[in-house]
């Protein structure tokens, strides 16, 4: 796989740097994970990870379970079981997974299939634990 030869950006160092030497250094440091969200994703997970140059695919259970009927059941059985069809993929063709976790029990059930990648939350939640940590510490204040 090669990587776009978008040179406007800060990885081309804003046009600075040439196509040449963009596409060079892109195609050596860029990591590739693919979305597996949709049911026609999980029914090409096999292919999509058979790719060269794809280096990882990313299971989003959130998006996973709406596509599977089940929303927001992220420990239903058609949840697993579609990590598990990608895992296999991964497994079959030396590729790692990884996953947004819902709950802590959703990471060591991912670990346990080989998840190599947990991403623990983004910055919108990150900010509200932060304030909720805040209320908590405080709550006797915010009477």
């Amino acid at each position: 796989m090669k990587c776009g030869l978008n040179t406007s950006g800060r990885d081309a160092l804003y046009t600075h740097k040439p196509p040449a030497q963009f596409a060079e250094d892109s195609n050596r440091d860029c990591f590739v994970a693919i979305q597996i969200e949709t049911l026609g994703a999980l029914s090409d997970a096999d292919a999509i990870a058979a790719i060269d140059g794809v280096d990882m695919l990313f299971v989003g259970p959130a998006d996973m379970s709406q596509s599977l009927g089940v929303v927001g059941q992220y420990d239903h059985a058609k949840v697993w079981e579609a990590i598990d069809a990608v895992a296999a993929a991964c497994r079959n063709h030396g590729k790692h997974w990884g996953t947004l976790p819902a709950n802590v029990q959703f990471a060591d059930k991912s670990l346990e299939r080989g998840c190599r990648m947990l991403t623990l939350g983004n910055d919108v939640l990150c900010l509200r634990r932060g304030v909720e940590a805040i209320q908590e510490t405080f709550a006797r204040h915010f009477a």
